[in-house]
Parts: C-alpha cells; sequence; structure tokens
C-alpha cells in the first residue's frame, strides 16, 4: 500500500507539484541511470550497443513510482525496486552488467534532485521575472504620486509611491540574479559507495566529465556526498527572493490597513461579517514565505554529515528540499496575482503629504533601477 503525502494547496503551485510528484522523481533518476549507461560507452567501458540498449529501458516511466519509492523505507533505497525494474526490460547479462554500474544509491538521488531543482528554477525563475515586470509598470506609472514615507510605523517625510516599489523591484532583481547563478552551478553526484569512483579507474573523471554532459550538468572533480554546501547555496538562493517578497507583502498589507487604505489588492471574504474584505493573496504569500523560511532550515541547519555517506542528515533533504519549492512557488504566485491587482488610490495618498516639490533625488535613483532591470530583465 502507498499513500501520497498531501497538505494545504496554498503552499505549492501545480507547476511547481508536478515537479516534485513521486513520479517525476522516479523519472529523474531514470534520467541518470540512461545518462549514466551513455557516460560509460562514452569512455570506452561498456560496449555501446549495450549501453543503448540500458538507455532505452531507462526511458520508460516506471509501473508504480510511488510504490518503488516507498520501498526505501522497507528495503533501504528505492534502487533496488529501480534496478530489478530496468533489468527486467533488458535480454540479457552483457546489458544488464551496466545499469547503475559503478554508481551508488545517492548519486542516482542527489542528482535527480538536481534535475528536478533545475525545473523547478525555471519556474521560480520566471514568476519572479514577471513580478519584476509588474513592478517596474508600478514604478513608472506612479513615478511622481507623492506618498508620505513611514518609519516606525509612523509619519516621516514625503517620498513618492514609485520610489517605494523601486526600493522593491532593485533587490528583487539582486536576487533573480542570484537565482541564476545557483541554476548556472548545479552539478552531478557521481562518486560510488564511499566516494572514490573505483569502478572506473583511470576512466573515472572522463566518464564523471561525459555524465554531466549528457545531463547538462557541471561535473566537479570529486564526489559531494557529504559536502551538502550545494544543496544549502540552492535552498538560500530561494529563501532569499521569497524572504524579500514577504517584506514587499507586509508593505502592500500595511498600506491596504482599513485606517490607511492607500492601495488596493484583490480581496477575499469573511465568514463572519459580510462586509469585510481580506487581502488574500498577501496572506498567502506571506504563509508560503513562512513555511519556506521553516523548511529551509532543515537544510541550513542540519547536522553535519558524517564520513562518507550521512545517517538521516541526507534522507530529510528529501522532504524539505521539495517543501521549499514548493513553497517558494507558492509565494510568489501570491505575490504576483497581488501586485496584478494591486491599485493606487492616488488623493488619499497624496492628502498625508505636506505642500512641496518631490524630492530631488527619487527620479534619479528610478532611472537607476532601470537600468539595472534592463540587464537583469532585458527591454523585451
Amino acid at each position: 500500500m502507498t499513500t501520497t503525502p498531501t497538505f494545504d494547496p496554498g503552499f505549492s503551485t501545480a507547476a511547481m507539484s508536478e515537479v516534485w510528484k513521486a513520479a517525476s522523481r522516479a523519472n529523474a533518476i531514470l534520467e541518470f541511470e540512461a545518462a549514466l549507461a551513455l557516460a560509460l560507452a562514452d569512455t570506452g567501458l561498456a560496449p555501446a550497443d549495450e549501453a543503448e540498449a540500458v538507455a532505452a529501458a531507462c526511458r520508460q516511466p516506471l509501473a508504480d513510482p510511488e510504490a518503488v519509492l516507498a520501498s526505501t523505507w522497507e528495503r533501504g533505497t528505492p534502487l533496488l525496486a529501480i534496478v530489478d525494474e530496468v533489468k527486467a526490460r533488458l535480454d540479457n547479462e552483457a546489458q544488464r552488467r551496466w545499469v547503475h554500474y559503478g554508481a551508488t544509491s545517492q548519486d542516482a538521488l542527489d542528482t535527480a534532485q538536481i534535475l528536478q531543482a533545475r525545473r523547478g528554477l525555471m519556474l521560480v525563475e520566471s514568476s519572479l521575472t514577471r513580478i519584476a515586470r509588474t513592478m517596474r509598470e508600478l514604478m513608472l506609472a506612479h513615478r511622481e504620486q507623492p506618498q508620505i514615507g513611514r518609519t516606525f510605523l509612523q509619519h516621516a517625510r514625503p517620498t513618492t509611491f514609485g520610489m517605494r516599489v523601486a526600493m522593491w523591484l532593485a533587490p528583487t532583481l539582486r536576487h533573480l540574479q542570484g537565482l541564476r547563478e545557483v541554476g548556472s552551478c548545479l552539478a552531478v553526484q557521481l562518486g560510488g559507495p564511499v566516494g572514490i569512483r573505483a569502478d572506473y579507474g583511470d576512466a573515472s573523471e572522463e566518464v564523471a566529465e561525459a555524465l554531466g554532459r549528457n545531463l547538462g550538468l557541471a561535473s566537479p572533480p570529486q564526489a559531494w556526498h557529504t559536502d551538502r554546501s550545494r544543496i544549502a547555496d540552492l535552498v538560500r538562493a530561494l529563501e532569499r527572493p521569497v524572504g524579500w517578497l514577504a517584506k514587499v507583502a507586509m508593505d502592500v498589507a500595511l498600506l491596504t490597513q482599513s485606517d490607511t487604505a492607500e492601495v488596493t489588492v484583490r480581496t477575499g471574504r469573511s465568514s463572519s461579517m459580510a462586509e469585510k474584505r481580506n487581502p488574500i493573496d498577501v496572506i498567502r504569500a506571506l504563509a508560503a514565505a513562512d513555511a519556506c523560511r521553516g523548511a529551509a532550515t532543515m537544510i541550513t541547519q542540519a547536522r553535519p554529515h558524517e564520513l562518507d555517506r550521512a545517517l538521516g542528515a541526507w534522507q530529510v533533504e528529501w522532504l524539505a528540499v521539495p517543501l521549499v519549492f514548493q513553497t517558494a512557488a507558492a509565494a510568489c504566485e501570491a505575490m504576483e496575482q497581488a501586485l496584478a491587482t494591486l491599485e493606487v488610490l492616488g488623493e488619499r495618498m497624496a492628502s498625508r503629504v505636506p505642500p512641496g516639490p518631490t524630492p530631488g533625488p527619487v527620479n534619479r535613483q528610478i532611472d537607476q533601477v532601470l537600468s539595472l532591470f534592463d540587464q537583469v530583465v532585458g527591454t523585451a
């Protein structure tokens, strides 16, 4: 019997849930196994026809991926069931020899997670780019809109709403750059049982490089079984923009308050007060950001991975990494919706500002943010 973990759909998106579902994880493992077999042929360790037969067998989806993943906690690793199923599709022992050859379970599972992460990063990057575009539009539309600045939640000196949005946009663009940098460094995992790639002999480095080429990933000179800085960097690259969007969400929430009411956004209803309107997308963004931060700590504050393979600290990543991605995607989607529906109540906003000209540095700073936008996102 297999069960699929579920949680409130507000803490993921349909597209990101697809990336991390059981079938996608199993397919990513098979993608690793196919690429490894072809790498063995590329380096002359395996006959090309036998390696291609293995790769072809890996291109067929598993019959029951959820059962295969559940078998981890009965047999010790899902790779036993996967290798058995792939081998059953092959014609002879000569072909079967090259299934999972020289690899260990963590090689397949880590690389599969990286392949899924690459797809997940693309989704978050696209969402963050759309947020940046919407911010740019708001910034330009309201660059002259007077607004009182607020420090310690008290009225301070005048600014403009366009400048406020510029101050949202600039960090958003920097975080977008950070996502791209991490995405460009995603790497295969290949070490074998204790990380030394012993079964490949003198061809060990060439096999790893061929595997990386086949998957479009970097190939580090050593395995990173117990060096989890790559996963921590990945998680931080997601957590940072989400944390920043939580700041933006809170700003929007404060500006929509009944007593302030300088902007409006799409609202939800109250079950007990028919007249009440709640900023539902902002609520979702803040909740998802809190969940993302909590999930990230399972990685960023994890126990060190002992000796050559970790006991438990590695396995918790199978829960934490998908949660970070799903909650990050939810926070981004919620902020997309909130900003897309944001309307400025200009007269009310301006009524709090003492008479006088727009502060001089504002337009110059907005132009600087526009230049950064063009560098990071482009003008298309």
